[in-house]
């Protein structure tokens, strides 16, 4: 095998482990309340937001709420401003890690009901 053969194989390996050891080290698992004292880093963190909890500050564009799992309950930041639908929303997918007892996100993704819910439960009956 030439010797410019072998150094390009070598470099489309190297490659390939930086690649996979970047992705590895970038994805974020999806946790509990319960687990977010364990984990110091990045984390999905699927909630149910509690309505009458919700704080908005127009000036920061700051979104302030708590959500539930089955787990527990957490307090969550969110600098971005009010998602839309999240008046109606019946989970978020926060990003973010806890830091001080609180959860700041950095993303959301916000879970409406479907508008066909209602549709599917009465052609089933």
């Amino acid at each position: 095998m030439k010797p410019g053969s072998i150094a390009m194989i070598v470099l489309v390996l190297a490659g390939l482990a930086f690649t996979v050891r970047a992705f590895i080290n970038n994805a974020s698992p999806y946790v509990k309340v319960a687990q977010l004292s364990e984990i110091q880093r990045e984390v999905h963190l699927p909630l149910k937001p509690l309505q009458q909890t919700v704080q908005f500050d127009i000036k920061t564009m700051t979104l302030t709420f708590e959500g539930e799992d089955e787990t527990g309950k957490v307090k969550v930041v969110y600098p971005k401003g009010k998602p839309n639908n999240f008046e109606v929303a019946t989970q978020v997918v926060v990003i973010g890690e806890m830091k001080d007892g609180v959860f700041h996100a950095r993303d959301m993704l916000v879970k409406c009901p479907s508008k066909y819910q209602g549709e599917q439960q009465t052609a089933q009956k």
